[in-house]
């Protein structure tokens, strides 16, 4: 029966690391967004493959492990959240991007309003 409490027990982390750790990949997501940001705007060459890479791996293993509060555990799954956004975009316009269909802006033209440029004067 111990053995089995110990189990359970084995990988809860405190608030003090965690919120490092949450910290840190928190500043690391914002510097890939940048970088991805750069690259589909063609100021970058290169899309920054290995630190999104790196990313992942550590969103990954934040996911197995236990926390010891609920504010704790809400944290780290609102930064999972945001991360599996941030990564569904990054994944899709990678594709289009490969595939030569991705246009930046698409969604909105530059100098227009709300109204498509139509406004009523």
């Amino acid at each position: 029966m111990a053995d089995k409490k110990l189990g359970l027990t084995r990988g809860v982390k405190g608030s003090a690391e965690t919120n490092r750790e949450l910290a840190d990949i928190e500043q690391r997501m914002m510097k890939v967004k940048r970088a991805f940001e750069m690259y589909f705007s063609g100021v970058e060459k290169v899309p920054p493959l290995r630190e999104f890479e790196r990313l992942k791996r550590d969103v990954r293993a934040m996911t197995g492990t236990g926390y010891a509060t609920a504010t704790l555990r809400f944290k780290v799954q609102s930064l999972i959240a945001r991360f599996n956004q941030y990564r569904n975009l990054w994944e899709r316009q990678l594709r289009k991007f490969e595939d030569g269909t991705y246009r930046p802006g698409v969604g909105a033209a530059p100098g227009r309003g709300p109204r498509g440029g139509r406004g009523r004067s």
